[in-house]
């Protein structure tokens, strides 16, 4: 390895000097990425509807939003060779990005895909989303049969003619041709040179002529002449699927909630195994599986040591996932003052661990969910958490975020009755520091002094971050939201002493908890409910600070009653899909529990099964690496076509990747801090070239375009990556993962932006007296994935 590492040096040397005197042009330059060839770039927040859909990393399209849970694409995207595809959950977990025009933006959603209903005879399927994309204004479908002339517009994700995967939602103006039963065709306009490209199955074509785009048919095949990876004599324009005669078959399948609610399921025996006989019981929804989906539920009696989590099944029924009577991960719960909430304690966007306390023993405990059903303290204390000294019995504790990152990974602390009131975030291994402490002062101008004042996180802005705060006074018909601001200053954005939305909170027993009403995914509603009084409202925040309830009912909710002072109701995620949009219902020491939801109109759908094909017009993308994929540099030999030819020539192959990392050369300049990743082979079979030998480099470089780069490969003998970090806090950190070549054992290690990894095994078997040396001391990269 000395010697490899000498001849390195000598590398890096030459590419300095290289990269000093050339003046280089990455592939794309400086022009945005375009989808659909020859089209212009869609100004950002023009047509949200549009959607990116991923079929995990096998297959890509676009498609339309066409209800704010549903999305038409192309049935062909499901596909695969010489399988059926039938109503139902995808056979490969699916994303679908909507709301964002540019896709390296921040913007818009992106949602898992829970089912699928193709057409019967045409390449169209309905995409449900795991939860609604509220927000997000989806495209009409239109009635009005495309007639040849029409003067449409197409607009997708796809390849363009030198761009593989392109961020920028891109658009075209188009004429309908010949027009079919189930399909049309389409051309450039006035004669421009526009193709539909891989990418673009499933692509709007919209027409635009009225006051509001409509969807009048999806992007199918094409000729794909001049597309990235065709032939350039191919032909141009694009085949369309008919949509204008759908509408029956939408409805039926795209429904939407209703604003009344309906019990999802009941019981009267407790649930899981668990009674729920004792009045102290308690219930919090958990990320047991840090999944970053809060479909556990934890219930515990506190004073007796009981505890147990439990999930529910696919048939509905729950059973437990942990039970003990001997507290867990140490922590007893042998008083009847514990408490325990869910907390995202690693910052990690998971409400995946459990903070336990004592109020008034000064007593507070973290647990990590380990291997199986094992529970671990990764913090314990018996004199109270970053200078909280937890000694009174009032003492409360929340999740918050605190920074507006979408993570609840702060602690409010408060101490009502009192104006105490402390905020903590963790400042590195186990220790915590205060970011807001007041002693007596309040927060934002609530005093917190009278004993019943409660204070809960919520989602005011419908930003997806539970960055404000609820404080309220049941009883004193007091409600304020505080915001945080610059440093540590809290502001009202919303106070009042005469309830909230028209709720009047007169009574001690009112509770508020944030909830997911329009199963965005969002916890920006609020719950208001009396337990004993059978009064439950839900309030929605509207334009300035107003609040308005979009239900409210007096004999309870989804048929619970709420007729005991001793009813408590929580959010919870019953189907597993990332959202609050739940809610379970208990009444301790009676084993009553209730599970309720917003109601569906009934839905009958029969299942289809149908058998897409991909021919060689398909536009789907399926991620193979382009042959002939162009980067143009200066160098000593001028400008070059690379391609996966050209690679497999230089011993070494390019298989597929999503577009986020891509082939270029080493003497790429290095731009805001960021170069390229620098694989260094080693010599195999007296082959004498690698890389760019002609530029004095043999190692063979990668730039990464995007956040979730990948690209599959194989370069032989590998002996050190180098990662693309430049300057400081600059580059990419990656995974590689390499393959012995003797015993076909793979590994994956982690090179970090500003760092080299060594490859080649070191280990006791690479020696002279092993059957298969040295083969079994050398490994080929198989793939290099962006992990940050």
């Amino acid at each position: 390895m000395n010697l490899q590492r000498i001849i390195r040096s000598l590398k890096i040397a030459t590419v300095s000097l290289l990269m000093v005197v050339s003046s280089v042009l990455l592939w794309a330059g400086a022009t945005p990425a375009q989808a659909v060839k020859s089209g212009s770039p869609v100004a950002d927040g023009t047509w949200g509807f549009v959607a990116k859909v991923n079929v995990g990393e096998t297959h890509g399209c676009t498609g339309a939003l066409v209800s704010p849970q549903w999305v038409l694409t192309a049935a062909s995207c499901f596909a695969s060779q010489g399988q059926s595809l039938t109503s139902g959950a995808p056979k490969i977990a699916t994303t679908v990005t909507v709301g964002r025009t540019d896709l390296s933006g921040s913007g818009g959603r992106v949602l898992p895909v829970e089912w699928i209903h193709p057409h019967r005879d045409r390449d169209v399927v309905l995409v449900k989303l795991s939860l609604r994309a509220v927000g997000i204004t989806p495209v009409a479908v239109g009635s009005a049969v495309p007639a040849t002339g029409d003067a449409l517009q197409v607009t997708g994700y796809g390849r363009t003619a030198d761009q593989w995967a392109p961020n920028r939602l891109h658009a075209a103006p188009v004429v309908a041709g010949a027009v079919a039963a189930g399909s049309f065709n389409w051309t450039g306009a006035n004669g421009s040179d526009v193709s539909a490209c891989q990418g673009d199955a499933g692509a709007p074509v919209l027409r635009t002529s009225g006051s509001r785009p409509e969807l009048v048919g999806l992007s199918s095949r094409a000729g794909q002449g001049g597309c990235l990876g065709a032939a350039d004599d191919g032909a141009r324009g694009g085949d369309a699927v008919r949509v204008d005669d759908l509408a029956s078959w939408i409805s039926p399948v795209a429904i939407e909630p209703t604003t009344s609610f309906t019990q999802y399921g009941s019981s009267l025996s407790g649930i899981g195994g668990y009674d729920l006989a004792d009045n102290r019981d308690q219930v919090v929804a958990f990320d047991y599986e840090h999944s970053g989906k809060l479909d556990h539920l934890l219930l515990y009696r506190p004073g007796s040591e009981i505890v147990f989590i439990v999930k529910r099944n696919t048939d509905g029924t729950y059973a437990p996932v942990y039970s003990s009577t001997s507290g867990i991960g140490g922590y007893d719960l042998k008083d009847s003052r514990d408490r325990i909430i869910a907390f995202d304690y690693t910052g990690s966007g998971k409400l995946d661990h459990l903070l336990l306390y004592r109020p008034g023993a000064q007593t507070a405990w973290i647990l990590e969910h380990g291997a199986g059903n094992s529970f671990r303290a990764v913090f314990h204390s018996s004199a109270g958490i970053g200078g909280y000294d937890l000694n009174s019995a009032e003492d409360q504790i929340i999740a918050f975020d605190y920074e507006h990152s979408g993570k609840l990974d702060h602690l409010l602390l408060y101490r009502p009755g009192t104006g105490m009131a402390h905020i903590l975030r963790r400042s590195g291994g186990a220790t915590f520091t205060q970011v807001f402490a007041t002693a007596d002062g309040g927060i934002g101008g609530y005093d917190l002094k009278d004993a019943g004042d409660r204070i809960i996180a919520f989602d005011y802005t419908s930003s997806g971050k539970q960055d404000h705060l609820v404080l309220y006074r049941p009883g004193g018909q007091t409600a304020w939201v505080l915001q945080h601001g610059a440093g540590n200053a809290f502001t009202a954005v919303f106070h009042s002493s005469a309830g909230i939305g028209g709720y009047d909170l007169k009574s001690t027993a009112d509770r508020i908890i944030a909830f997911d009403y329009e199963q965005s995914g969002r916890l920006d509603h609020l719950l208001l409910y009396r337990p004993g009084g059978q009064t439950a409202w839900i309030l929605q925040h509207g334009a300035g600070n107003a609040f308005t309830a979009v239900f409210h009912s007096s004999t309870g909710i989804g048929g619970y009653d709420l007729k005991l002072a001793k009813d408590r109701i929580i959010a919870f995620d019953y189907r597993s899909t990332g959202g609050q949009s739940s809610l379970f219902l208990y009444r301790p020491g009676d084993r009553i529990t209730y599970f309720a939801g917003r109601a569906l109109p009934p839905v009958r759908v029969v299942p289809v099964t149908v058998s897409p094909v991909i021919g060689p017009d398909s536009l789907v993308e399926r991620f193979v690496y382009p042959l002939n994929f162009r980067h143009e540099f200066a160098g000593t030999s001028g400008q070059a076509d690379w391609g996966t030819d050209e690679a497999e020539a230089k011993n070494f192959e390019l298989i597929s990747g999503n577009g986020g990392i891509i082939w270029v050369s080493c003497t790429v300049s290095a731009e805001n801090g960021v170069g390229v990743i620098k694989v260094f082979p080693g010599l195999l079979n007296g082959d004498t070239e690698v890389g760019e030998p002609h530029l004095g480099v043999t190692a063979v470089c990668f730039k990464v375009l995007g956040p979730t780069g990948m690209v599959k490969l194989r370069i032989p003998n590998v002996y050190e990556v180098q990662g693309d970090g430049r300057s400081p806090g600059a580059g990419h950190d990656v995974d590689a993962k390499v393959v012995n070549m003797s015993s076909g054992v793979e590994r994956t290690k982690l090179v970090e932006r500003d760092e080299s990894e060594q490859f080649g095994r070191t280990d006791v078997t690479c020696d002279e007296s092993h059957p298969d040396y040295p083969d079994n001391c050398r490994e080929t990269l198989l793939e290099l994935r962006v992990v940050n």
